[in-house]
């Protein structure tokens, strides 16, 4: 995925596949990034890093604003809350979209994406999207 600061959002799809050994309960996707920092970032705050990770809300229409951890740590399973259910044998597709607002740093990190099991504390699958943000 390839941003430009200011410039339009890139969509990506997730797409959820259980098998048929057992239901989920609550399952919840996590999105992180580790922090960027170039010279023009320089002892600026800006909220999320200046990123805006949204979901798309079939039922209303619309893009939703999701939650983007910006940190250079690991996130524990034990942290992460609530979680829709995933039937056996049953497939979700859901569409995000990522931009980059006009503040903010340059370069390159992963959007890391990963899925929990909120009811079982326990990580269930991750996947990390190579990603570069320029001006």
């Amino acid at each position: 995925m390839s941003l430009v600061r200011g410039g339009a959002a890139q969509e990506f799809t997730v797409t959820l596949r259980n098998g048929n050994t057992r239901e989920y309960g609550k399952l919840r996707l996590g999105f992180q990034m580790e922090m960027l920092v170039d010279e023009s970032s320089a002892g600026q705050q800006v909220a999320q890093d200046g990123f805006v990770l949204q979901r798309w809300d079939a039922a209303s229409g619309s893009w939703r604003d999701e939650k983007l951890r910006i940190a250079n740590d690991y996130m524990p399973p034990h942290m992460y809350t609530g979680g829709s259910s995933l039937a056996r044998d049953a497939v979700r597709t859901v569409r995000y979209r990522l931009r980059a607002l006009e503040q903010g740093p340059a370069g390159s990190t992963p959007l890391m994406v990963t899925l929990v099991d909120t009811e079982r504390d326990a990580q269930v699958s991750y996947h990390s999207l190579p990603h570069t943000t320029r001006r």
